[in-house]
């Protein structure tokens, strides 16, 4: 593959809980932790996002800069950074966020008209990819993309940022007819069709708009839906710190083994390599859950993982 992938969208500090009761700022952001991850992951990377100049937003800057992250399409902004406080999730939940965005440097970055030259796809992710000034820059982007380069999208539901249910299932379905390969959790998909199997959701997703549907589980591990095919990758065990991320490492683990080798939504290859990547991203996203926060594992130490198996 010639080119980086781009990944779109917000910039938080997670607040996490301190063992010594206090709490601990740590980055975070669905769009700036797949950035990250592509980054460890040996994959050519660019944010596309805003970062304030606080100290926190100068710390986020230096750790993408440290993974080779470019930033020519990250805006500076005087206002102070977004924060998420996080309630950490455990090996059978999820973590939960309260997130407060008003007055800070939270605002898609004003781009050139060549933006996309050198890229070879975009991802978007999570409630900036449907709300406000974000959701409009989001589909904007994805579609100049349209046709020049693959994109993907991860849903990353934030039912408190978003749209009533019904207004936020037809606007992701318009993103998703953009796209080429989607990225959903169980959880994403009970609350968007409370009354489905989120499988037959991912499955009907896959068959209707001709995309790749990557449905995570958790601990159960995850399902990839292509046309009619369904390609199974357990989950693997770890002990869990938190699992903060974990769906960000998963994300970005997958789209540095699709991506970077030229195949990507429908032209994924086979069911011999979708299982491949699916356990290499199953890895990264349990060796996330056994740190802090969104911190993903190497490229070899994920590999180790899942041959271990």
């Amino acid at each position: 593959m010639s080119g980086r992938i781009l990944s779109m969208g917000e910039a938080l500090v997670d607040v996490l809980p301190a063992a010594d009761g206090l709490w601990r700022p740590v980055a975070g952001g669905s769009s700036y932790n797949v950035a990250r991850g592509l980054g460890r992951f040996g994959a050519s990377c660019g944010f596309v996002g805003r970062l304030s100049r606080d100290g926190q937003g100068e710390l986020m800057a230096g750790l993408l800069a440290a993974e080779g992250v470019t930033l020519d399409l990250c805006a500076r902004d005087d206002r102070p950074s977004p924060l998420s406080l996080v309630a950490p999730g455990t090996q059978t939940t999820s973590a939960r966020f309260a997130i407060y965005l008003d007055g800070t440097a939270h605002a898609p970055p004003d781009l050139p008209k060549n933006w996309l030259s050198g890229a070879a796809h975009l991802h978007v992710s999570s409630f900036s990819a449907i709300s406000a000034a974000w959701g409009k820059a989001v589909l904007a982007a994805l579609e100049d993309a349209r046709g020049r380069i693959s994109a993907s999208l991860d849903l990353n539901v934030r039912p408190a940022l978003i749209p009533a249910r019904e207004e936020a299932r037809r606007a992701l379905e318009k993103r998703i007819a953009l796209v080429d390969i989607v990225k959903a959790s169980d959880e994403d998909l009970t609350w968007l069709f409370p009354d489905r199997d989120p499988a037959d959701a991912a499955r009907e997703w896959a068959i209707r708009f001709g995309a790749l549907v990557l449905l995570t589980r958790g601990p159960a591990g995850a399902t990839a839906f292509l046309g009619a095919e369904t390609i199974d990758s357990p989950g693997r065990a770890v002990t869990v710190v938190d699992t903060v991320g974990a769906g960000d490492c998963f994300v970005a683990a997958f789209l540095s083994q699709a991506i970077t080798r030229g195949r990507f939504g429908p032209e994924a290859g086979t069911a011999g390599q979708l299982r491949t990547w699916l356990n290499f991203a199953n890895a990264a996203a349990a060796l996330c859950c056994a740190r802090v926060g969104s911190n993903p594992p190497t490229r070899a130490e994920s590999e180790a993982f899942a041959q271990s198996f």
